[in-house]
């Protein structure tokens, strides 16, 4: 692998440009050349385009191919599948805010057993750490026990108390309840 792949892949592809001169003095914009007028360093830098190209197809499943499949540069594969699977900084964003929103208003519905908000809150709780949102074992515990509701309220309040909260992770808390 050439160390200057992930510059291409980054920036995008290189685009070999010729200055037209005239009487020895660069006249107008640059131009892109022809396909004939490529010397060794071009062919060098857009062959490395094409082997980022094969690298990133070859190490996508097959169903996650037709994503990338019309993708005309290396660069333009990885940002279709930032956007396809990150999302853009925008959603991403978003999705923070939602969760951090809905971690603080977390409650346990009614009708709902202990076991079915433990697992509620178990699968916010990896929602958050698949997007880099890591919360510390007592505070998600603590969360957890004020969610439960009036009838756990003793229980949350003996919980609360105790000196092991601090070192309890939650689902060692749901199996001591």
């Amino acid at each position: 692998m050439d160390y200057e792949m992930p510059n291409i892949v980054e920036k995008g592809p290189h685009i070999p440009m010729n200055q037209p001169i005239v009487n020895n003095a660069p006249v107008g914009p640059l131009k892109q050349k022809t396909d004939t007028s490529y010397d060794d360093d071009d062919k060098k830098l857009i062959s490395l385009d094409v082997k980022a190209r094969a690298t990133i197809g070859n190490s996508l499943p097959y169903h996650v191919h037709h994503i990338i499949h019309n993708c005309e540069s290396s660069q333009e594969m990885t940002d279709t599948l930032t956007v396809a699977y990150e999302r853009t900084m925008e959603f991403q964003a978003t999705t923070i805010n939602n969760l951090n929103r809905i971690h603080e208003h977390f409650f346990a519905q009614q009708g709902e057993s202990i076991t079915q908000t433990f697992n509620r809150f178990n699968c916010f709780v990896n929602d958050m750490r698949k997007i880099g949102i890591f919360k510390h074992s007592s505070q998600l515990v603590l969360n957890f026990l004020y969610s439960l509701g009036k009838s756990w309220e003793h229980h949350a309040d003996v919980h609360k108390d105790s000196e092991n909260i601090n070192v309890m992770d939650l689902n060692s808390f749901f199996g001591n309840l």
